[in-house]
């Protein structure tokens, strides 16, 4: 399984002082207000998204190792307009990952197997089934791939997609 995303948030407990993003290095944020009300830190893995009222967004990571990465290098780099010792680590809100079954899915027959009630299907819509477990929900493909999202935990999304493909098993 391939991580494409994780996205992790936290709060720095205080306001950000956006008058002083200027004493940052130039290269490494983008603030326009007329765009968007956030700034944009670019990390070494990713991007922060930081707000006024001190709430802030890591995205773009590709590893939970990242994460923590990530967190200490926004806190150092935002170190000379706020106060770190205030700060509060990032948690887990979401990871995206894909996988390929390596199985062409009947689609249809997948619907019928999966029940109704947690299964979307509209062909017209948009070409594959979704699919809402309890922990995340999997968009599946006729040509076996599939895009997982919303877990909080990577062995929560492994095992989703092991009861997963051992369903689509079952139905080829």
């Amino acid at each position: 399984m391939k991580i494409v995303n994780i996205v992790s948030s936290g709060d720095l407990h205080q306001p950000v002082p956006f008058q002083r993003l200027p004493e940052l290095p130039a290269s490494r944020y983008k603030y326009d207000p007329e765009m968007y009300h956030g700034a944009y830190l670019l990390l070494n893995a990713g991007k922060a998204t930081v707000y006024r009222s001190g709430k802030y967004i890591l995205i773009g990571l590709k590893a939970l190792e990242e994460v923590d990465t990530s967190f200490k290098e926004l806190l150092a780099l935002l170190s000379p307009i706020i106060d770190p010792s205030l700060v509060s680590p990032p948690r887990v809100q979401n990871i995206v990952g894909m996988e390929d079954f390596q199985v062409e899915i009947p689609l249809t027959r997948l619907v019928v197997a999966l029940q109704m009630e947690r299964v979307e299907y509209e062909p017209e819509q948009f070409p594959g089934v979704i699919y809402r477990g309890e922990q995340g929900t999997a968009l599946i493909f006729s040509s076996g791939k599939v895009i997982l999202a919303g877990f909080k935990d990577l062995g929560a999304m492994a095992a989703f997609a092991s009861e997963l493909k051992e369903k689509i098993r079952t139905i080829g």
